[in-house]
């Protein structure tokens, strides 16, 4: 998976949440994948690694997930160390976007990393 850099959203804040659906989502599957109430097939940890870093992970990750017919999974992304705009969160919020293999993504609920994480739902 290619992620193009050029960026054409405005940046979230730390506390912020996402949320992101292509066209044709029932709402319904929506509203399950907010709640958490997937059982979730991996999670993707990018805590701590560079923008670099977590480009590679996310592009293997999703082919991995392609590939094991994976559809529910979790990506931590983190908040952010004190900083104003979360490097990675944007990075994501971007990137996620931009495949075709990402069908939505959210916020994930507290147990799960709230605005430090994200659900996403995969093509199947």
């Amino acid at each position: 998976f290619e992620f193009s850099n050029h960026e054409n959203r405005p940046s979230v804040g730390g506390e912020d949440s996402l949320e992101f659906a292509r066209a044709g989502i029932q709402h319904k599957m929506l509203r399950k994948l907010r709640k958490g109430q997937y059982n979730v097939d991996a999670v993707l940890d990018l805590h701590g690694k560079t923008i670099v870093q977590a480009r590679e992970c996310l592009s293997e990750f999703l082919q991995g997930c392609q590939q094991k017919n994976w559809r529910h999974v979790i990506i931590i992304h983190g908040k952010g160390h004190g900083a104003n705009k979360p490097v990675l969160k944007n990075k994501l919020n971007h990137w996620l976007r931009q495949t075709e293999q990402v069908l939505a993504f959210c916020t994930a609920q507290p147990k799960d990393g709230r605005t430090g994480a994200l659900y996403v739902l995969l093509r199947g």
